[in-house]
Parts: C-alpha cells; structure tokens; sequence
C-alpha cells in the first residue's frame, strides 16, 4: 500500500493542474524511493486517481515525469516501479563514482568551515540515528551527506546530476532490505572522507570517496 498517500483536494480550474500533478508526482516518488510500495506492483491511473482524490490527468502527468526520471517504466497500459539489474546497478556506481570524486576534491578546497561544521552535524546524526536502529532516518541522512558535499562545490550542473543519480541509489535500496550492519561501515566512510575535507586535502577526500563507493557497490552486488 501507499501509506504515504494523502488525498488532495481537487480544483475544477485548469489553472490549478500543474499544482495538482506536482503534488501528486512529491508524494508518488516519495513512496517510491521509500520502499512504501513493492517494485513489482502495477501503478495503475485509475487506483492513483481514486487515493489522491483528483481526476486521472495530473496522475498520467505524474507517472510521465517518473517515467522520465527512470523510477517507472512502461507496461502496457500501465506503469510499474524501476527495477535495477545488476548491469544497471554497477552502470550507475561507475557514473556515481566519477561525479562524486569530482565533488569530493571540489569541495575540499571551496567549502567553508562553517560549512564542513554541517557535514559533521549530519555525520552525528546519522550515528544517532544508527544506534536508534532507525533506518530511513539514517538513509535520509547518507543522501544529504553527499548532496551537500556537491552543493559546497558551488556547481550547479555537478549538483543536479547528483541528485538525479541519488534518486536512483534510492530505487536499488528500494529493492532489498538493509542490514543494521550496513550502519557502522558506513558510519566510519563518511567520518573518512569528512575528515580528508576538514585537512583540506582533496587527494586524500577523493581516495576515501572512492573506497566508500566501491565499498557499497560490492554490497548490492554480493
């Protein structure tokens, strides 16, 4: 089931579709990329219809933005939820590993330290929500780690493109169960390269990016 789904309230008015579709394409991904729905069921317009309380056009422009991003594919007159194969998956992590390496050494020498501050902030958080034992929490957590790392870049096209290559690691987590042990590697990766960051030394941030990656492809893929 979708439990994320809230109805919404509809508006007669033209005007208000692409308000409509809009709401309902946040809502749908966020289901999506959060497990809330099995990959393997049929998204159907009208069931979408009927849950968000609008009519089927802004839901068929919902799933044709998904469809767009590569979070739902075609079948039939239906839609279903992305699933990666493992070619797929080992594809992103080579077009993940090169972004991320560049933002990694990007970073090192534009950011703050007020900024680096943050990263840390984030990293102790995370350890909080590890010991809690509270995973989308501590998953929410590791996409921000790395999207703010881009966005210190201060590249606008680096950043866009990590964010569209995190939406679609979401979809691989989507697909299988995450392990409590996953949490401490992980843990000490990201406590690695922020501190490559804090010594301001991109060859170091760099190499412990690139481990951390390689790590977390050979999980998927084991």
């Amino acid at each position: 089931m979708l439990a994320s789904i809230r109805p919404i309230s509809s508006d007669s008015d033209d005007a208000q579709r692409d308000r409509l579709s809009n709401a309902v394409y946040k809502q749908l991904k966020e289901a999506i990329l959060h497990q809330e729905r099995c990959p393997t069921m049929l998204l159907q317009e009208a069931e979408l219809s009927q849950r968000f309380n609008v009519s089927r056009t802004p839901v068929r422009e919902a799933l044709r933005h998904l469809l767009n991003e590569g979070l739902v594919t075609r079948n039939g007159r239906f839609y279903e939820i992305t699933i990666m194969s493992n070619p797929d998956i080992r594809h992103l992590y080579e077009l993940r590993t090169a972004l991320e390496r560049a933002s990694v050494r990007l970073c090192a020498e534009r950011a703050s330290t007020a900024s680096l501050d943050k990263l840390q902030d984030m990293v102790d958080a995370q350890a909080k929500a590890a010991a809690q034992q509270d995973t989308r929490e501590f998953v929410s957590l590791d996409t921000a780690f790395h999207l703010e790392i881009a966005r210190l870049t201060e590249n606008t096209f680096l950043y866009e493109q990590l964010v569209s290559v995190h939406d679609k690691v979401m979809l691989v987590r989507a697909q299988e169960p995450l392990a409590l042990t996953w949490f401490d590697g992980t843990l000490a990766e990201h406590e690695r390269i922020l501190n490559g960051l804090q010594r301001r030394d991109p060859n170091v941030a760099d190499a412990e990016m690139h481990y951390h990656l390689d790590s977390v492809v050979r999980k998927h893929l084991d």
